[in-house]
């Protein structure tokens, strides 16, 4: 039984390691790690930052030092966008007039956020924008049939304007 050739198997050691596969993406061969954890990736995985190329679960775990919201923000941010939102596009649609939508939709969404900013205690959630978006348009859905070209106008300018306000304070 003779020993395996030393230059044989560092040969072997130096391709499996030089050959690294991505963590996601198994079958995608990469020569990329992030620098935070050092896990292999793709790029189709890796996130550029300003201190280099980060896995997204790295990334995901540092942006998560800055969300405090609990689950009743989450509900209270719900319940205020849809009511807002229902009187809002109720009051819009009985106005009558479409060009009322284009200065009041802004108003009426730039109004929710900050409500809903003020009364969750300034907390910040991941998806608080998703939830007060999504309410703001069911809350002006009952009146679509009405008016269907302002309420159409009030769910795209008050939407983005409450989402927008939202997101100033990420």
């Amino acid at each position: 039984m003779t020993a395996p050739d030393r230059t044989e198997v560092t040969e072997a050691e130096a391709d499996a390691e030089a050959t690294l596969y991505c963590t996601v993406h198994p079958t995608v061969a990469t020569n990329l790690r992030c620098n935070r954890c050092g896990r292999p990736m793709c790029t189709r995985c890796a996130v550029k930052t300003p201190v280099g190329y980060r896995c997204r679960e790295c990334v995901r775990s540092q942006q998560d030092k800055f969300f405090d919201a609990q689950m009743l923000d989450y509900l209270i941010a719900g319940a205020v966008s849809l009511v807002i939102s229902f009187f809002a596009a109720g009051l819009l649609a009985r106005l009558g007039w479409f060009l009322f939508a284009f200065f009041l939709s802004p108003a009426a969404g730039g109004l929710i956020g900050r409500v809903v900013w003020q009364l969750t205690g300034k907390r910040r959630g991941r998806y608080m924008g998703m939830v007060v978006g999504a309410n703001v348009i069911v809350g002006a859905l009952p009146f679509f049939m009405l008016n269907p070209l302002a309420i159409g106008i009030y769910l795209f300018m008050a939407t983005g304007a409450a989402v927008a306000q939202f997101r100033l304070h990420l």
